[in-house]
């Protein structure tokens, strides 16, 4: 017996037993004449218009953010043929705070319960024995593990199932500021006792940290502090109440823009970012900030941020007449709209730089875009104390150059552009204090950093490059990677770790950093799997897919002298350019005829 289409039609029992799934959606017209209006009329029908996305000034195509069933979304695909672009409203994750992995952990000897729950009370002490409030606890057994932060008392309770004191695999203690954090394999834990643990004080001398002299900041003028270069950190915001981040006084929040949210920094990630880019001055204590005279703007994106407000914050840089946009945040599938904001905003002359990620695999989108610089993080033996969570870390890491490690959690692959500290990194934390943090955010911080220094006292962008454009990002590019220090293999170091000093043109004695020799194809074929993993379920699949790549440079010589500074401690020879450098560098800036 024939059916009727009727009877081919669910019950609302069958609808019940499978409910339907809905997605976020971004959808744009692939070519212009389409407006905001009649983009909502076409969609009306097919879901719920969350909002149209406003260009806020900037001049490019709407954006309906849609709430529908991802039936519905490959409906309107095939009805609109390619005339629309659609794609996930991917969620954004944070990439700094890298947590410890699970290469730092034994494996496991069993696979059953070995008795009861086991109850333990962890108090966490700072040296003068008081209590050390927030600190996050974690205790790794054989099974199970558990986590927690400690209270006023500096206590926190945990269970973990199925575990005793012997299995114990590990401990980690990560304090919120003022304190190195504390890393013990098969710890002594008593059950139904009180367990102190005492962390050590952080230094704070007011001085370079290592990063700052690994990247020879310690070799530029003091002079050169980006003045009137504007530079947007793009992240969950930045803690004003900080002594040493008072001074930053622009701001928006990219989903609202309208109140003053983007001051305080409730997770604690956007701040030591800022810290690292624009920390005022402090006589011999804090931190310091490397662009401390750049004009820092604040581009807050909300908890449960997606690519649409990358796109907002990308608007705003626009709108503010940003030089360099430093982003602390990706996700795992590329995105054509945003990529399309990223095009925009290099036309303009924003130089983007951008966190590689810190899940150890495959980049994150947008660093992995050839329009952006992907930076990914390094740590350097001896900066952290042995029994410091970030002495995990160089356990289970990969060498490189002077001392120098790539960790497991910085992301690698062939679009890795630079690598950057980002490893054991004492940075300002709100409300007004200071923390050990590890991220490759961090790592695009100093980078971001040193890009205001380029393009505030570089000669290339007081002549041929003064104008804000593609021309003079890619230049930027060129610049900081073609004067990195080569330290390890490209899939996990980029072009290496950036030069201050070399990039300036300040002249130097220093010795390059040897690489290591024992690169190998291990990592490259790793890189490439981890690639193939990249989820593409039936919510996500589109159309369109934005290329990656290494970000794309210009291929003119560099300048033989922009600076005719000397470092400090270096000495006399080479330190005056001769008549044909001169000629070559006049020539190149548009001065006069080449040699």
């Amino acid at each position: 017996m024939a059916t009727s289409p009727d009877d081919a039609r669910p019950t609302s029992s069958d609808n019940r037993r499978k409910p339907v799934r809905t997605t976020q959606y971004m959808i744009a017209p692939a070519g212009a004449g389409i407006s905001a209006q009649t983009l909502a009329e076409q969609l009306n029908q097919f879901g719920n218009i969350l909002w149209t996305h406003d260009q806020r000034g900037v001049s490019g195509p709407p954006i309906a953010i849609v709430r529908m069933p991802d039936e519905a979304a490959a409906a309107l695909r095939r009805s609109t043929a390619g005339s629309l672009i659609i794609e996930p409203d991917s969620h954004l994750r944070a990439a700094s705070f890298a947590g410890p992995a699970s290469s730092f952990i034994p494996a496991a000897t069993t696979m059953t319960a070995l008795g009861p729950d086991l109850k333990v009370t962890i108090r966490v002490l700072g040296e003068a024995g008081a209590p050390v409030e927030h600190a996050t606890v974690r205790l790794v057994g054989e099974q199970a593990s558990a986590q927690g932060r400690t209270d006023r008392d500096g206590n926190v309770d945990l269970t973990l199932l199925g575990e005793v004191p012997e299995t114990i695999a590990a401990i980690f203690v990560s304090a919120r500021s003022g304190h190195w954090g504390l890393w013990q394999q098969r710890p002594y834990i008593e059950a139904d006792a009180v367990n102190t643990l005492t962390l050590k004080p952080l230094p704070l001398h007011g001085r370079l940290d290592w990063g700052g002299e690994a990247m020879h900041f310690d070799q530029v003028p003091d002079h050169c502090r980006g003045a009137d270069v504007k530079i947007a950190l793009i992240d969950n915001g930045v803690a004003t109440s900080h002594k040493q981040l008072a001074d930053i006084k622009h701001g928006t929040d990219a989903r609202s823009g309208e109140d003053r949210s983007w001051s305080k920094d409730v997770t604690g990630h956007g701040t030591p970012c800022a810290g690292i880019i624009n920390a005022a001055a402090q006589a011999d204590h804090g931190v310091r900030g490397y662009a401390p005279d750049s004009e820092l703007h604040v581009c807050k994106l909300p908890l449960d941020a997606r690519c649409s407000d990358l796109i907002a914050a990308l608007d705003d840089c626009l709108q503010n007449g940003i030089d360099v946009a430093c982003v602390g945040v990706g996700c795992e599938r590329g995105s054509v709209l945003v990529e399309q904001h990223i095009a925009m905003a290099k036309q303009q002359g924003v130089s983007i730089i951008a966190a590689a990620g810190n899940a150890g695999e495959g980049m994150l989108f947008p660093a992995c875009s050839p329009h952006v610089v992907a930076v990914g993080a390094v740590g350097q033996m001896g900066s952290f104390p042995e029994d410091s969570p970030q002495a995990a870390q160089a356990a289970a890491a990969t060498a490189a150059a002077g001392g120098l490690f790539v960790p497991p959690f910085s992301c690698r692959g062939s679009e890795l552009d630079l690598c950057a500290p980002g490893v054991a990194v004492i940075a300002c934390q709100s409300p007004d204090g200071y923390a050990v943090c590890d991220g490759t955010s961090l790592a695009a911080a100093y980078v971001a950093a040193l890009a205001a220094l380029i393009l505030a006292d570089h000669i290339d962008f007081k002549g041929s490059f003064v104008a804000k454009d593609a021309h003079r990002v890619e230049r930027l590019f060129q610049i900081l990677k073609d004067t990195a220090q080569p330290i390890g293999h490209p899939w996990q170091t980029g072009a290496g770790l950036p030069d201050a000093a070399r990039a300036l043109g300040v002249w130097s004695d220093q010795r390059p950093l040897a690489m290591p020799l024992n690169s190998g194809l291990r990592e490259m074929r790793s890189a490439i799997r981890e690639l193939d993993r990249i989820p593409f379920g039936a919510s996500q699949a589109m159309m369109f897919e934005p290329l990656r790549g290494p970000a794309n440079v210009t291929r003119l010589p560099l300048n033989p002298a922009p600076l005719a500074f000397q470092a400090a401690g270096g000495g006399t020879a080479g330190g005056t350019a001769t008549v044909h450098e001169l000629r070559a560098a006049m020539a190149l800036a548009g001065l006069a005829e080449g040699p």
